[in-house]
């Protein structure tokens, strides 16, 4: 009895793990969106990105309040472009996205800046119409390493729109979570081979007992 309850709670463990190693690979690129609220909370993580990386049915024509938090060791900003249904360009240089942030062609619709790991900012913004926007890190070189998302007001985000998966692992990208995620089905897959062995020794035990009580 003993022998057969490990071998249901292997192929249990494996089943799982396969199924938690699997489903993140397979969510799609838009990361958690946050529903309506009038205040919203963004962090700035250790691989160039935003959690959440995207916001949607924002409350419109009212203050927005932001806590904006340093989740890594390097200066952000939460920088909301402030024109309606654009899309930075991925040629744009530092220089560019750095004037972005400093209310020139379009101004900025909202900026907060955070310095380093702890680091918590908070600001107030008007919320524009319906409509969704951009926002970007402009401190130099992080636009061009993914670290950008999109806000709506009133409505759903379109969904075209390419989100950047950068935004759920920490410190070392996506290479340490596929490596993660590898491990985790290698282990599993030999639980489950554990249990199909033990299963066939057990039939072939039971039908060789079988034989030898025949006369």
């Amino acid at each position: 009895m003993r022998k057969r309850h490990f071998a249901r709670v292997a192929l249990a463990i494996g089943v799982a793990m396969v199924a938690i190693a699997i489903l993140p690979a397979h969510s799609g690129a838009r990361a958690p969106s946050v529903g309506a609220a009038d205040s919203l909370g963004v962090a700035a993580t250790g691989n160039y990105g935003y959690l959440p990386s995207t916001f949607e049915q924002v409350p419109t024509n009212t203050t927005i309040s932001v806590t904006f938090t340093d989740e890594s060791n390097l200066p952000h900003t939460f920088t909301i472009i402030g024109k309606q249904g654009w899309v930075i360009p991925t040629t744009y240089s530092s220089s560019q996205i750095d004037s972005l942030g400093y209310g020139n062609a379009p101004p900025a619709l909202f900026n907060l800046n955070v310095t380093g790991s702890g680091d918590v900012a908070t600001g107030t913004f008007g919320a524009p119409g319906p409509g969704w926007y951009e926002f970007v890190c402009t401190v130099s070189g992080h636009f061009q390493n993914g670290m950008y998302g999109f806000i709506a007001f009133g409505e759903n985000l379109p969904s075209n729109l390419t989100v950047p998966n950068n935004n759920r692992v920490g410190v070392g990208g996506g290479f340490f979570s596929w490596v993660g995620a590898a491990t985790a089905v290698a282990v599993a897959l030999i639980l489950i081979a554990v249990f199909f062995v033990w299963r066939r020794r057990a039939v072939a035990a039971r039908i060789a007992a079988t034989r030898a009580k025949k006369p």
